[in-house]
């Protein structure tokens, strides 16, 4: 293998990781479903338990499409801890769902008490956001947005 090869080669890779960061990060966006939640909590049909999860919810969705465009498109030291503060930050949210999950009914909108329970999904989805942390401070995606140079063109 070339020098060349190998460039390519490792470029590709962070190319994917990168892009596995932004179609996670793009797939925030339904979390917009906490805006009738947050109106029933505030109507008082559905528990107090669920308002900081949906706020939260609404944050990181309404958030969602500039992390992704920032991730793909640009680089520096401002994306890489917007990014980590993005993935921190619906970590946080997602404990807090599984919190109110264990001690409140699940709300109507997520099916009241006929589906899962409501601290099941949220699980996963931190375990997610903990890999695509994982992967944002690898020391190869690190350097990607941290070193100044051209970024790679997208075809």
């Amino acid at each position: 293998m070339t020098p060349e090869t190998v460039d390519t080669a490792a470029s590709r890779r962070i190319r994917l990781l990168i892009l596995g960061l932004v179609v996670w990060v793009l797939l925030q966006l339904p979390r917009l479903i906490a805006i009738p939640l947050i109106q029933d909590v505030l109507a008082d049909t559905e528990s107090p338990a669920w308002m900081f999860p949906a706020i939260l919810d609404v944050v990181v969705a309404v958030a969602a499409p500039f992390v992704a465009f920032a991730l793909w498109r640009r680089r520096g030291l401002t994306v890489w801890v917007l990014a980590v503060v993005f993935f921190a930050v619906s970590i946080i949210d997602h404990m807090d769902a599984v919190t109110a999950g264990l001690l409140a009914p699940a709300p109507q909108i997520f099916g009241g008490g006929s589906g899962p329970s409501p601290a099941i999904v949220p699980s996963i989805q931190l375990l997610i956001d903990v890999v695509a942390l994982a992967v944002l401070t690898r020391p190869t995606i690190r350097a990607h947005y941290l070193v100044t140079g051209p970024v790679w063109t997208h075809r």
